[in-house]
């Protein structure tokens, strides 16, 4: 009998709270859709390329709409200008008019959705990379036994030098939003890097790694950390979420459309290798 009285009210105390408790509307404010910029010239021999799409609702669950029929061009510090055509909707692809090379500065002019816009990027100084090591590593509390690998190379006396490494195994890039591994020269300027750790899972028998590493300006250095910190925002002490950086602005003082993204120039060096 007792039994029962307690599960009386202990429902009575339920149907007591739930009927306290109100359903509160949130009504986030959508903003207006942005130009959002995407782009990349390199001292590799491909052209460069540049996507364009718009922002959307926050909660929006269909892909960012792609913006067509934009005109675009790249114009050197050297006079050379070449122009961007969509190849795909929202991808526009250089015809190697202008090639990118260390020491350049180029500006990207993007006309669309009624607005002009343009960006400023240069491509800095860059090192070559001495090699790709493997190392067997005893596991512990944060990796598992087994091989992994690590950058070897020389940093350039003089401070200033920033630098992103890309990895890929068995021909995927490791793009999730935990993988990005940039780096600056404040602490190493003018030092032999050694063992740059470059994935945090083992290696097995045939697994081929590829790294890349890409000689970064300062701008795009402080993007891509902000990029970071924004996508990893997340937990009981997250803070209001911003947009980060861009490089990408109107060219009208008083327009009241901005864009996000950015367009940057890098080098690429490569190296790889495989597990036997």
């Amino acid at each position: 009998m007792k039994r029962i009285l307690f599960f009386l009210f202990a429902a009575f105390i339920s149907l007591s709270l739930s009927s306290c408790l109100d359903v509160v509307e949130i009504d986030i404010p959508e903003g207006k859709p942005l130009l959002v910029v995407e782009g990349q010239v390199t001292d590799q021999p491909a052209p460069a390329w540049v996507k364009l799409s718009m922002t959307q609702a926050y909660f929006a669950d269909a892909l960012p709409p792609v913006v067509r029929g934009a005109s675009i061009s790249l114009l050197d510090d050297q006079g050379r200008r070449d122009v961007l055509r969509e190849t795909t909707p929202g991808l526009y692809v250089g015809s190697g008019a202008v090639q990118g090379r260390v020491g350049g500065r180029y500006t990207l002019t993007i006309e669309a959705n009624g607005q002009s816009y343009q960006a400023e990027t240069e491509i800095k100084r860059t090192p070559e990379i001495d090699s790709v090591s493997l190392e067997y590593m005893r596991g512990h509390s944060f990796f598992k036994d087994g091989y992994y690998a690590f950058y070897n190379g020389p940093e350039l006396p003089g401070v200033g030098d920033y630098y992103r490494f890309k990895v890929t195994k068995n021909g995927k890039l490791f793009n999730d939003p935990g993988d990005l591994i940039v780096r600056a020269d404040e602490l190493v300027d003018g030092n032999y890097i050694g063992r740059v750790q470059l994935v945090d899972e083992p290696l097995v028998r045939g697994d081929k790694l590829k790294v890349e590493l890409n000689a970064i300006p300062r701008d795009y250095f402080y993007f891509l950390n902000e990029m970071f910190g924004q996508i990893n925002n997340v937990g009981l002490f997250a803070t209001t979420p911003a947009n980060v950086r861009t490089n990408i602005r109107n060219t009208r003082a008083d327009a009241d459309k901005s864009a996000v993204g950015y367009f940057a120039g890098f080098t690429v060096r490569t190296d790889s290798v495989t597990v036997r």
